[in-house]
């Protein structure tokens, strides 16, 4: 009995060892997982050079390219949303995108915003949108909240547009508190100079999580610790390089959604 013990102890560790994390796949741009309605997981990335979604099965097989137009001398910001019956109520495919426009003579950041089917029918666009949520109100449907940057003024001004979606949000069940909103405001300023102070808040089971910035690539650039104690992180953006970065919550198991910040 002592012996069989014995055995089992030290093959314990080479057990351990077996149960590894594995490399699937290295996509060259951002992404993420989302649950299409009728046609399951699907993982999808943002092209900003060619200005496309590129769409991938779980077992990281090319499903479908949208190509998104972007007027000359705008730049692909995000894509958000890529689902079948939210949209539309017909099991058609569709997607938001947005895009941004520099004025280098008076230096501020113009967004506008598309909604559109995989063959680029336009089913909306909002000229100002940088930033959009969805939520699902039950028995009172699901609304699309959009939030409008006027960046032109000294003081920009921010308006929030609400509209009625004639499908559902279908939930991709991803990690704890999947439903948690850990950004309900947007890092300010934005675009940001000098500095943004980025408010946050942590689910209630989770004491302390990390704040990673990364650049659009998904490529880390810096993490901080946070926990309850505070509601915002100021982080000094004066050192970066120009461009789009992203930032999100982990911590236990938990990964936030993702927020961008434009550093100018």
């Amino acid at each position: 009995m002592k012996k069989s013990t014995l055995i089992f102890l030290l093959l314990l560790p080479f057990t351990l060892l077996n149960a590894q994390i594995t490399l699937e796949a290295d996509y060259p741009y951002s992404g993420t997982f989302t649950q299409l309605a009728n046609s399951g997981f699907k993982f999808f990335t943002m092209d900003v050079v060619n200005s496309q979604c590129k769409i991938y099965n779980t077992d990281h097989t090319v499903w479908k390219t949208i190509n998104l137009d972007v007027p000359a001398g705008n730049y692909l910001y995000d894509i958000k949303y890529v689902s079948e019956n939210l949209f539309t109520d017909d099991n058609t495919l569709s997607l938001c995108y947005i895009y941004y426009f520099y004025d280098e003579v008076y230096q501020y950041y113009t967004y506008t915003l598309k909604i559109i089917t995989e063959d680029g029918t336009v089913l909306r666009t909002i000229e100002g949108a940088q930033y959009i949520n969805v939520v699902d109100l039950g028995d009172d449907g699901t609304k699309l909240l959009v939030y409008v940057y006027d960046y032109s003024a000294i003081y920009y001004t921010i308006t929030t547009l609400v509209y009625d979606l004639p499908g559902q949000l279908v939930s991709n069940g991803a990690g704890i508190n999947a439903d948690f909103e850990a950004f309900s405001r947007s890092a300010f300023p934005n675009p940001s100079a000098d500095y943004s102070i980025i408010p946050y808040t942590l689910p209630d089971n989770l004491n302390e999580a990390v704040l990673n910035l990364c650049n659009e690539n998904g490529k880390p650039i810096k993490s901080f610790n946070v926990d309850h104690q505070f509601k915002d992180i100021r982080i000094n953006t004066a050192q970066l390089p120009k461009g789009v970065y992203i930032y999100y919550l982990t911590g236990n198991n938990y990964k936030s959604e993702a927020r961008k910040l434009v550093v100018n």
